[in-house]
Formats: structure tokens, C-alpha cells, sequence
């Protein structure tokens, strides 16, 4: 189902007895203009660096994921805006567990909340942002209940002080997902003459972040450059996996790709319809 609010774009799947569920369309529309209105209401607090905020017991729900995704990813960096997509995401799904259902799917433009009751294969095939194409690559969760997935990048809904193509990032929850993605894309910044950057606030006055120099453009990109960028990426994205703040990370550059991704656990990267039982079986579910 296709839920188009203001800002939000989501798309909810669901099964129960494993068959599809009919979700009533106005009861879930009803359920993200309240959340929508709760983030409205508490934007002047998080539009600030998560840093500054120290009380968060008098916010609602969706605002109090908001703030501890990213204070457990990079509180001095981060507005708790950096976790908003996936925030949506995630409570929307929380209020679906309530239909008693076995497998929850929010999507809110690529950044993904998931309940997965019986641990079954999930097959999550992963885009560039900036191109707005599929790749060649799908991950596969195995064994995850409750997880969720965040795409960013140069070219996303959102600003960038980096150049990553994409960055895609399996967590605990959408909202840690979310804040990871912007962080680590964060890092895959270098000081280039095909960079281009602005103030923040000169391409968007309301922006959370108007201080920051941002990514306006990036032109041809030498291999030193390319290489960089993705090692930085790579060493954001290796420390909060040591941490055990986010699972695993994939980071695509100009057709080049790095990953914390060892193929040995619950999370494995796969070429698309390179399994045959896959593609004619259908072991999981596709999200």
C-alpha cells in the first residue's frame, strides 16, 4: 500500500498466516499525519546538534528514536533530523505490530523498518541515489526480527558533506540505520577541484544543518580521490560496527564498492539472480 503524506512517501507490505493483509488506507494515512505532526511540533529542538539536547523524556515517541539514533552514532555531528526518515519508518511499523501480523515492511523512500516474526531470508536489493538506478547487488538478512535498512548519498532527499554514490546500512532499527547512513556518507569527503560545495543554508534556508558546507556537485574524480573517499567511508562505517551500533555497511564510489560485509553471518551481499533457487524459488521475502 502506497501512503503519500506531505514529506512522506511510504509503501507498507504486510502478511499474516502468511498471506498479503489488507491495511485500511485511512486508518494508516490518520497514524502518519500524527507522527508527522509530532516531528512538526518538535522541530526547533531537533533541529539542533543531538549534543545540545539533554532532556528527551517530554518528547513524543517518534521524536525521543529521532534523538538516541543519532546520539549513538555521532551526537557532535548529527541533528536528530539525520534519523528522521527512518524514525517514520520504524514507528509506523511499531503501531502495525498491534494487527498481530508476522511480517511488517515500511518503506519511507528507501529508508526501511522491518518485523520479521519467523526470521525467514529477506532479499533487500540496494540502488545508487544519485543515478536512481538499481545495482547489480541484493543483501540478505537471515535470522533478523526487528531490523531496518537506510540508503544516503550524494543525490538522496537529503544534504551530504560527502561524495558517496551510496551508502546503505543494516541495523538494530530504521532510525539507527537512518543516522548511520548520513554519518558515514559524511565521511566520504576529500578536498578535490571536482567537489563543489556550498553553505548549506544557500541552497535551503530551512536546512537543519545551515553552517555546513555541503555537496553541490562533483565532477570527474581521479582513482586517488575515489580511493580516498571510500577508506574514509569505510573506517566511519568499521567503528560503528565495532561498536555494535549498526551491523553492516556498503559504500559505493564511481563503480567502486567497499563493505564491513564478510558474508559469514546474518547479513550477506549477493549479486542479484546470481542464486537459481532465489530467483525461481523464492526462499524470502523481497523487499
Amino acid at each position: 500500500m502506497l501512503i503519500d503524506i506531505g514529506p512522506a512517501l511510504l509503501v507498507v507490505n504486510g502478511e499474516r498466516e502468511g498471506r498479503p493483509y489488507p491495511f485500511d488506507e485511512s486508518t494508516l494515512a490518520e497514524r502518519v499525519r500524527a507522527i508527522l505532526t509530532d516531528i512538526r511540533d518538535c522541530l526547533p529542538v531537533l533541529k539542533q546538534k543531538a549534543y545540545k539536547i539533554r532532556k528527551t523524556a517530554y518528547l513524543p515517541a517518534v521524536a525521543r528514536k529521532m534523538v538516541d539514533a543519532v546520539k549513538a552514532v555521532d551526537e557532535a555531528e548529527l541533528t536528530p533530523m539525520a534519523a528522521v526518515a527512518g524514525a517514520v519508518a520504524d514507528d509506523l511499523k511499531e503501531y502495525l505490530k498491534g494487527e498481530g501480523l508476522e511480517f511488517i515492511s515500511v518503506n519511507n523512500g528507501g529508508d526501511i523498518a522491518l518485523y520479521n516474526a519467523r526470521g525467514k531470508p529477506v532479499a533487500i536489493g540496494i540502488g545508487d541515489v544519485e543515478r536512481g538506478s538499481a545495482t547489480p547487488y541484493v543483501l540478505k538478512a537471515v535470522d533478523l526480527v526487528d531490523f531496518g535498512i537506510a540508503t544516503s548519498g550524494f543525490g538522496g532527499r537529503s544534504f551530504t558533506l560527502g561524495i558517496a554514490d551510496m551508502v546503505s546500512v543494516v541495523a538494530g532499527s530504521a532510525p539507527l540505520a537512518d543516522a548511520a547512513a548520513t554519518a558515514i556518507g559524511n565521511r566520504t569527503n576529500v578536498d578535490d577541484p571536482a567537489v563543489e560545495r556550498r553553505r548549506a543554508r544557500d541552497l535551503d534556508p530551512s536546512t537543519d544543518i545551515p553552517d555546513e558546507l555541503v555537496t553541490k556537485s562533483v565532477g570527474e574524480l581521479g582513482h586517488r580521490s575515489v580511493a580516498e573517499a571510500l577508506a574514509r567511508g569505510k573506517a566511519e562505517a568499521d567503528r560503528l560496527k565495532r561498536e555494535g551500533t549498526i551491523r553492516d555497511a556498503v559504500i559505493l564510489l564511481r563503480g567502486r564498492m567497499v563493505t564491513t560485509i564478510r558474508n559469514e553471518g546474518t547479513i550477506n551481499l549477493e549479486v542479484a539472480h546470481g542464486n537459481q533457487e532465489d530467483r525461481d524459488g523464492g526462499r524470502g521475502h523481497p523487499v
